[in-house]
């Protein structure tokens, strides 16, 4: 059997995405599949392809895309979906998934952006696999080795895929529409579809970066998941609630990996949504520093720093200190359950600047829940004490407005109007201008409130993916300007059927709703204890 797993951006970004490799890997390790890699070509190549017609092709073999078995889309983020169409225009396939017989690829999805809401994507593909790949990719593999060697036709090969519980047919579902709402779902086939999900990572494969190479966007670095999942409940973050429950590597194996990343590359990325929580981290920090490995970790919370990890984290040459208090004032991360005090950001200011750190790189969001401008004020406040504190070091703020996300609390809320966000970041960037040594950077919002709409969307946004696809994201976002602002812009309803309801992630959606009035009201929830708490639903079944 021969797969195809095409990353839907360019080399350099494929490359340093750890899902992709991890896919590409598991697909490889299984008997009698065989998996090569293909990429959203650069600009100057997609006019080479158009203009000497050659279909796109794999990397490894320069085989066309249409002559495999399964073309497998591995989609991280929702920005990337403008690129499907357009790839499988190059590759030859009809983009519409009813336009494809029996003599086409089955065309699937799978990926951190789809596992939280496929619809989007729903026209374009013959099946989703929803959740974690360990263990989902080998049962989809040998449920559709069945039915080849039964000769099954391509309707009948994606029932028999039905049984298997991640897996989401898109075609055996109906919707109803009143406007922008969903008001009913006709189910041909099981009403829910089960996120597959690892409860613990213990003899599952590391992923890794299998392949390095010098083009990828983190060059020389040896990336690795030590770490899944995040129990602090932060009320915006998808991916915290995605892959809940928090789960870590044994101590020993991801020594052996800070081991193969001195070895192959002098540099090792430790990568999970939690890593300051790993209950050893200080011991990995001081091993890869024993081994002279340059050491990078993909986030920190402030108040997880003291003196010996700062110290540790400069050791292993880690050049500028990154903090996500997310919002200025106390109350407004309240809201937002990050629960982290003045006190504890500015600590972390002082540890970094005492470690002999030279650069801090904050996070802020504007535009979430009860948000007003005095909140905004108060990220100009916290940053000029963090530089209060930070004398002779560079800040670069990065300011990106907040997007409601599926799976979460926050997933009925409004997208704040575009007119707010901007006055919020115009308080910013004026409160700062004058403050030298302060670098504020923006999200387009144009770049947000398409990535809004395809974040909760249903499956009727393929017309516009398809637009944005052929003449930019500009001309869509004109040319539907008016349904966007009306499915982004409004607050949903409490028991409004949603376009994920499909998918059973593990999380109830009481708890969700509960978690949303918690939010409202500044008050906070604790970290979710593994194995002792039950309140989500997602250890309990």
């Amino acid at each position: 059997m021969r797969v195809c797993l095409v990353y839907p951006n360019v080399y350099r970004l494929g490359m340093s995405n750890l899902g992709f490799q991890s896919a590409y890997h598991l697909f490889n390790s299984l008997d009698g599949c065989v998996c090569e890699r293909a990429f959203l070509p650069e600009v100057v190549d997609i006019e080479e392809f158009l203009r000497t017609e050659t279909p796109l092709f794999s990397h490894e073999s320069f085989t066309p895309l249409k002559d495999f078995d399964v073309v497998a889309f591995s989609i991280p983020f929702e920005d990337d979906y403008v690129n499907v169409p357009k790839i499988l225009g190059l590759a030859g396939i009809p983009v519409n998934a009813a336009e494809r017989g029996d003599g086409k690829p089955i065309v699937m999805a799978g990926g951190a952006a789809v596992s939280l809401n496929p619809e989007p994507l729903s026209g374009f593909m013959d099946l989703f696999l929803i959740g974690e790949g360990e263990g989902a990719i080998e049962r989809l593999i040998e449920g559709y080795v069945v039915a080849d060697d039964k000769r099954l036709t391509k309707d009948k090969t994606l029932s028999r895929l039905d049984a298997i519980e991640s897996v989401y047919i898109p075609s055996l579902y109906e919707f109803k529409y009143d406007g922008v709402k969903i008001t009913g779902r006709v189910d041909k086939a099981k009403h829910k579809v089960t996120a597959s999900k690892n409860f613990t990572l213990d003899g599952l494969p590391i992923p890794r970066s299998f392949i390095t190479t010098p083009d990828a966007e983190f060059k020389g670095a040896f990336l690795a998941e030590i770490e899944r999942g995040c129990g602090r409940g932060c009320r915006f973050c998808a991916a915290g609630f995605l892959y809940l429950p928090p789960r870590f590597r044994g101590l020993d194996e991801v020594k052996e990996i800070i081991k193969d990343g001195a070895r192959i590359t002098g540099k090792a990325g430790l990568v999970g949504a939690a890593i300051s929580e790993y209950p050893e981290l200080k011991e990995l920090l001081a091993f890869g520093a024993g081994l002279c490995v340059e050491m990078t970790l993909s986030s920190l919370r402030a108040d997880m720093l003291d003196a010996e990890l700062a110290g540790l984290l400069k050791k292993t040459g880690y050049k500028t200190l990154t903090i996500a208090p997310e919002a200025g004032s106390r109350r407004l991360r309240q809201v937002i359950n990050k629960n982290i005090t003045d006190g504890q950001i500015l600590e972390a200011a002082r540890l970094a600047a005492e470690a002999g750190f030279n650069r801090i790189k904050l996070y802020f969001l504007v535009g979430l829940p009860t948000e007003t401008d005095e909140d905004a004020d108060a990220i100009v406040e916290t940053v000029k004490n963090i530089k209060e504190i930070f004398k002779k070091g560079n800040i670069a703020l990065s300011v990106n407005p907040f997007i409601p996300k599926p799976v979460t609390p926050f997933q009925w809320t409004a997208l704040e109007d575009i007119e707010t966000l901007e006055k919020r970041v115009s308080i910013i960037k004026k409160g700062l201008q004058k403050t030298l040594g302060i670098e504020v950077k923006a999200m387009a919002l144009k770049e947000a409130l398409f990535q809004a709409y395809l974040a909760r969307a249903d499956r009727r946004a393929g017309e516009l993916i398809c637009e944005a696809s052929e003449k930019g994201v500009k001309q869509a976002l004109k040319k539907y300007a008016s349904f966007i602002a009306q499915s982004v812009h409004r607050q949903r309803e409490k028991d409004e059927l949603l376009p994920w309801d499909i998918i059973a992630h593990g999380v109830r959606k009481t708890y969700l709703w509960k978690e949303y009035n918690k939010g409202l009201e500044a008050l906070e929830t604790p970290p979710c204890e593994v194995g002792a708490c039950f309140r989500c639903g997602v250890c309990s079944g």
